[in-house]
């Protein structure tokens, strides 16, 4: 093992302490820019709604919600704030922002100094808070986790077909900063390789000290649920001793603990799953929230996009408007309304593509597109990377065939390969955008869409929506479209 802790192991880069300081002067300078922003609204309104705004009367409350917000954050683990979904951050922060709030209001009435405070100044700079912090967290997270010293060291210990697929997990949702450097398997036959580059050894006590000697103090246990036996309790129990931070993971599923809630069953350990979205309250506030979202970007941005259609009507001939058939909920079919991104004969086009390139061929077979499609405009080619030709979706949201997020509105000759999650996708209305668009859009099989809609089906919360939206205003000003 000394052999090996010189030669395949990386060096130990983690610094929380450098995470810390990073995300801490991020929600400090996020608090300060919220409040200015609200106290220059009010100042830039007196001409309209009279009245005066004294910085030096307000300044006590700035200073109080750094200790606040702060002190909550440091309390909730935000700091370095790793093993934390986007979606659970992001529900998280907006809650304890606006709990440190009502404490300060509350201070402010008890202590009778509500006659001096603006209260515009107060509401405002809540609402301000809860988005820019929001948005530099997001913003931080990404950045911050493209660096090594971003990310714990964890060793994952399972069986080989359970260790693969979390570690392709792990290298996917970055946002969690844990990253794998070492394997250790439970599969008898196993001796030494590696996994997805990460080197992988048979399981041993002598080694799991070795590791832990290294520095690695967090190991993730996978199994299948369906193996769960005395060995494997014995094995829990072993890696505790090694390793004093263990996450087990029980196996595929497209559960999630915003899905989950644990229960005790007269000393059983059990789970209570609630499917949200097939929930008629939940899908009420959807709808009424995809309508005032709806009609807002439609006056706001009405002008632009009258714009980009002129520049598609320029760019090449042909409708400004491509319009195609989908699958909506309960099966029924609908007209999908897009900015045309491609030629007019783009359906003959592909036939032809299919038939002389056996490269493109199983491409699309696999994602059910081809990358630098040749058949795009140019103008198509950045509306495509800003995702700005799914606008006029928002017809069909305001229509009630699709919802702003959902599952993808799946084409009529797809329904066949859809198989069993076919049930289950029909039961809701598409959306717009969605968990596999901002989660994946660039390397995700036409199977693993499926499986990404169900979870977010199976998961869907309202928080869960306004990170899919926060994602999705990212890679629109990112340009990280398709």
């Amino acid at each position: 093992m000394d052999k090996y802790k010189k030669v395949l192991l990386p060096k130990n880069n983690y610094k929380p302490w450098l995470v810390s300081i990073i995300l801490f002067v991020s929600d400090l300078i996020s608090i300060s820019l919220s409040f200015f922003a609200a106290y220059l609204l009010r100042g830039a309104l007196i001409p309209s709604l009279g009245g005066n705004v004294n910085f030096k009367t307000l300044a006590p409350i700035l200073y109080f919600l750094y200790i606040v917000i702060l002190g909550l954050f440091v309390a909730y683990g935000f700091y370095p704030g790793s093993k934390k979904s986007g979606v659970i951050e992001l529900q998280q922060t907006i809650l304890l922002v606006s709990v440190s709030f009502v404490i300060i209001g509350l201070a402010i009435y008890i202590f009778g100094f509500g006659s001096q405070i603006s209260r515009f100044v107060f509401i405002s700079a809540w609402i301000i808070s809860c988005i820019i912090i929001s948005l530099f967290r997001l913003f931080i997270h990404n950045r911050g986790s493209l660096y090594s010293w971003w990310g714990q060291p964890i060793v994952v210990i399972g069986k080989e077909k359970d260790v693969t697929k979390i570690i392709s997990r792990f290298r996917h949702a970055r946002r969690f900063a844990l990253k794998p450097v070492i394997a250790l398997l439970l599969d008898e036959d196993y001796i030494s390789g590696y996994i997805d580059g990460i080197p992988a050894f048979s399981n041993s006590g002598i080694l799991q000290q070795e590791i832990r000697g290294y520095g690695i103090t967090l190991a993730v246990f996978v199994t299948n649920t369906n193996e769960i036996n005395r060995k494997q309790k014995k094995q829990i129990y072993e890696l505790s001793l090694s390793f004093p931070d263990l996450i087990y993971v029980m196996g595929e599923s497209t559960l999630s603990s915003l899905s989950m809630k644990p229960l005790d069953l007269a000393g059983s350990p059990a789970i209570q799953v609630k499917y949200n979205l097939l929930n008629n309250w939940s899908r009420l506030m959807k709808r009424f929230a995809d309508l005032v979202i709806c009609l807002l970007s439609i006056i706001i941005t009405l002008p632009f996009f009258l714009l980009l259609a002129a520049f598609i009507y320029l760019d090449s001939p042909g409708p400004v408007i491509f319009v195609q058939k989908r699958i909506g909920k309960d099966k029924k079919y609908f007209n999908l309304y897009k900015f045309r991104t491609m030629v007019t004969n783009a359906d003959e086009k592909l036939l032809e593509l299919l038939k002389n390139d056996e490269t493109i061929r199983n491409e699309y077979k696999k994602y059910h597109k081809i990358h630098n499609d040749p058949r795009v405009t140019r103008m198509g080619r950045f509306l495509r990377k800003t995702s700005l030709d799914e606008f006029p979706q928002i017809w069909n949201v305001v229509r009630g065939e699709m919802s702003l997020v959902g599952p993808r509105a799946y084409l009529p000759n797809e329904l066949d390969e859809m198989g069993d999650f076919t049930s289950l996708i029909v039961r809701v209305s598409p959306g717009l955008t969605g968990w596999w668009q901002v989660m994946g859009r660039h390397d995700v099989s036409f199977q693993q869409r499926l499986k990404m809609d169900e979870y977010y089906i199976i998961n869907f919360s309202l928080w869960m929506d306004v990170y899919i939206m926060v994602k999705t205003v990212w890679i629109i000003i990112s340009g990280q479209g398709e």
